[in-house]
């Protein structure tokens, strides 16, 4: 299938422009497809999140590869990436949320995208976001949270989700998102009364899902293959379930 990819600037509300990327599939030339709004872990866009978007396109969805930090801001450096996230993390409600939502009603701008079937996944950082887009009852039929950050929003009420299915592929080795984060989660989830999933997988460590983990030289970070796999094939399950 041919695919179609071109860079887009964007805005949210406080003005701040950003750059994210789209993959339009051939078959959105003649009808409106599934969506999927990608977002990237904690170095921001990478050729990860690129390729994902790019898979995504091949199998049929309109996808969106989202940019959190802003337009030319590219952490190298792990510190660097850090320093960029945390002022986001530390301030979900009024410096996050803004971002997600631009990201979000960017999306849905574009003629090919079929407007009830959006769906959004997101690694490390970005399983926070898209966590954080069903916790505001954002209109996607499905978030899927990567080895993603599982805290509640701070001081947020817990209303229910019953628009937006989700599914998290947690580590199950994963010492970076502790038993508490696990158990808090799966509290506020049933609070909320929505339909999730939770997936641990064995022996299974923090950024799982990406190939060049092993490189970052960081305790308990690592790619694990079986679980990269098995995330994935379940991610495309539930997308055949709600966009059916």
């Amino acid at each position: 299938m041919t695919i179609t990819s071109k860079h887009i600037d964007y805005k949210d509300a406080d003005g701040t422009v950003f750059e994210g990327v789209v993959y339009i599939p051939e078959n959105a030339k003649n009808s409106k497809v599934p969506a999927v709004l990608v977002f990237p872990a904690f170095r921001g866009i990478t050729e990860f999140e690129k390729d994902k978007g790019h898979q995504l396109a091949e199998l049929g969805f309109f996808a969106f590869v989202a940019d959190v930090y802003g337009k030319g801001v590219r952490p190298t450096e792990r510190a660097d990436a850090f320093a960029t996230m945390g002022p986001l993390v530390s301030n979900r409600v009024e410096k996050l949320k803004p971002r997600l939502f631009a990201a979000f009603n960017t999306l849905k701008t574009f003629s090919e995208v079929d407007q009830s079937k959006i769906a959004a996944i997101g690694y490390c950082f970005g399983g926070l976001c898209v966590l954080d887009l069903a916790r505001y009852n954002a209109k996607l039929k499905v978030v899927v949270s990567y080895h993603g950050t599982l805290k509640p929003i701070p001081d947020l009420p817990l209303d229910p989700i019953l628009e937006t299915s989700v599914q998290v592929h947690h580590g199950d080795a994963d010492f970076h998102i502790a038993k508490d984060q696990v158990d808090g989660f799966h509290e506020e989830m049933r609070t909320r009364q929505a339909d999730f999933v939770f997936v641990s997988h064995a022996k299974a460590v923090h950024a799982f899902t990406e190939p060049e983990a092993d490189s970052f030289n960081a305790p308990g970070i690592g790619y694990n293959e079986k679980a990269a796999k098995r995330s994935w094939k379940a991610t495309l399950g539930i997308f055949d379930e709600v966009f059916a």
